[in-house]
């Protein structure tokens, strides 16, 4: 073993372990590992920014910036308001309906972005049919990433591993030569969630009302302004009690008027009566610093959140928030968006204290309380998903068909072969652009730049894994075990060893890891190179088993009231059907 394998190894356990734990960025990390080999000498200048150029990052961004032009002139939401209120029969038919619309989208547009879009529409579906959100998210989420397997552009990691088989002279695979598996895997999730895995389905009632879902009624207090109160004649903005107390003003009553979600500019008046939303002791506080008083002898009226210009949505976090990793205090919520956040829910459980303080991840619940129009505004910003339909679709742009047009053209001449899939991706970039179906600034505030900088950062590991023998070396680790198995059991190991890492990682990052590891491989045990790099893309998309091993499953996991154990109870069967079908057919398929 030479020095600079392992220190090659080293790091790539340092970076395992850092990607499972979740305590640093995974861009961050992931940036950090070129500079470490660069600086170790292990990889030259040129080698370490190589990410940044791969065919495979080039790829990638270019089919996410073909996604966003899908979503943005409205084509994918169209097609999901369709088949939610078109005539298909009954709610297990039209569930299906929708399911197999997202099987057909999934394989040619990113399924994060599918899940995205169909989130609402999915929600929606279940209150029309009340059930509850449960026995609907699931399938989303499982048929999203399923169907991503049909083609190489369906999801990152099958580009990943074809970008890097290709830069290493593995160039046979084409645009549907995974279809044959991908459409197996696919009928073997549909017909699975829609008997045994339905009946595995949790059935989480949602609550009547967002309220009482999020129990705020108990923490909503009445203060009166006095004369003495220094808040007399300020605004909201001015005021800043939010930053300061932690509190939120719902509404004011001002006589025998109602001023539901008061914008920052509202100012306070001597005998208004604020309704105050925030912790017992933070309002008690405020109570006693700005001369607030409970007031008396008075009729007591409930302000209705919900009307009289107040209306309460509950927000997703998604991917590309300006909140992911920050703060309410930080990015100044309340004033840039002009609604107030009254609670959170995290990964099931429900926060209404300190809530300015809150960092953010994917899949975070926001219930926001605000104007029709404030919340029409925070729907349109790029990161947050609304629960419930508060746009109006008529304000999509009106160039639908011809972003679906440019992505049909990516995908014939791709798959004709007239171009290979990166030249193809980046000529319908330029006419996504240059048609006016997105926009530039869209690209640069909306697009999932974490993507790129994660694989940015780690080709360049790869390429050290293939550099110092370290791939081999592992390789052979492997072989020495499932060697004797034949091709089955090296299939059956490739792909349960990147399922396994899949489920604690990044998908990426496991699928970079293992591509260089599986080609040494193949050539060791004599096994065809392609059986195991497709054993690798397949076993990065076998997320089931839990709910933070692929981003589809943390967008829903809130959403549907889910636990831990619902993914294992549910997605491992899934896994383990999906494992036993890949074994038997890739060899199939790609025969040694």
């Amino acid at each position: 073993m030479t020095l600079d394998l392992v220190f090659t190894l080293v790091l790539t356990v340092a970076a395992l372990v850092l990607f499972a734990s979740d305590r640093i960025r995974l861009d961050q990390v992931s940036m950090a590992i070129p500079v470490f080999l660069l600086l170790a000498g292990v990889l030259t200048a040129r080698e370490a920014v190589s990410g940044l150029s791969s065919p495979a990052t080039v790829t990638v961004g270019a089919m996410l910036v073909l996604g966003l032009g899908l979503r943005k002139t409205g084509t994918v939401a169209a097609i999901g308001r369709w088949v939610k209120d078109a005539p298909l029969g009954g709610k297990t038919t039209r569930l299906f309906a929708l399911c197999t619309i997202v099987a057909l989208l999934s394989p040619f547009l990113n399924n994060t972005a599918v899940v995205m879009v169909f989130l609402p529409v999915f929600v929606g579906l279940a209150e029309q049919a009340d059930e509850p959100a449960s026995l609907y998210l699931m399938p989303l989420s499982f048929v999203a990433i399923l169907g991503g397997t049909v083609t190489l552009i369906g999801t990152s990691t099958n580009l990943v591993v074809h970008g890097m088989a290709v830069e290493r002279g593995y160039d046979e695979l084409g645009m549907f030569s995974i279809a044959p598996l991908g459409l197996i895997s696919l009928a073997i999730g549909m017909i699975y969630m829609f008997t045994l895995g339905r009946a595995q389905l949790p059935r989480r009632d949602r609550p009547p009302d967002l309220s009482r879902k999020y129990d705020m009624r108990r923490f909503v207090t009445e203060l009166e302004v006095s004369v003495e109160s220094p808040a007399t004649g300020r605004s909201l903005g001015e005021l800043r009690w939010g930053e300061r107390y932690s509190v939120s003003v719902l509404g004011i009553e001002r006589g025998a008027r109602d001023i539901a979600a008061p914008r920052a500019e509202r100012s306070i008046q001597p005998g208004d009566v604020l309704y105050v939303q925030g912790p017992a002791d933070r309002l008690l506080l405020l109570a006693r610093q700005q001369k607030l008083v409970t007031p008396t002898e008075r009729t007591r009226r409930d302000l209705n959140l919900s009307t009289k210009g107040g209306r309460l949505v509950e927000v997703m976090v998604s991917p590309g928030s300006v909140l992911l990793g920050r703060t309410l205090r930080e990015q100044n919520f309340a004033q840039r968006y002009d609604a107030t956040v009254l609670a959170i829910q995290q990964h099931g459980v429900t926060v209404h204290e300190r809530l300015a303080d809150v960092q953010f991840r994917v899949g975070d619940l926001l219930l926001v309380h605000g104007t029709a129009g404030a919340l029409e505004r925070l729907a349109d910003e790029p990161g947050f998903v609304p629960m419930a339909e508060v746009l109006d679709g008529s304000r999509n742009r009106p160039r639908a068909w011809v972003a679906l047009g440019i992505m049909v053209m990516v995908v014939v001449v791709a798959s004709l072969g007239l171009f290979d899939i990166m030249a193809a991706a980046l000529a319908g970039v330029a006419l996504m652009v240059f048609t006016g179906c997105v926009r530039m600034e869209e690209i640069y505030s909306e697009l999932d730049w974490l993507v790129i900088f994660v694989l940015a950062g780690l080709i360049p590991l790869g390429l050290a894994l293939d550099n110092t023998g370290a791939a081999s070396w592992l390789a052979a680790g492997i072989v020495d075990v499932a060697g004797s198995w034949g091709p089955h059991g090296m299939v059956a190991a490739f792909y349960l060893l990147t399922a396994i890492l899949t489920a604690v990682m990044s998908n990426a990052a496991a699928a970079v890891m293992l591509t260089p590891v599986a080609i040494f491989a193949a050539l060791d045990s004599s096994v065809n190179p392609y059986a195991l790099l497709v054993a690798v893309m397949f076993g990065a998309s076998a997320s089931f088993v839990t709910p933070f091993g692929y981003q589809t499953n943390i967008m829903i996991y809130s959403p549907g009231g889910y636990r831990f154990t619902d993914f294992v109870k549910v997605g491992g069967i899934l896994s383990l059907l999906l494992l036993l079908a890949a074994t038997i057919f890739i060899p199939v398929f790609w025969p040694s």
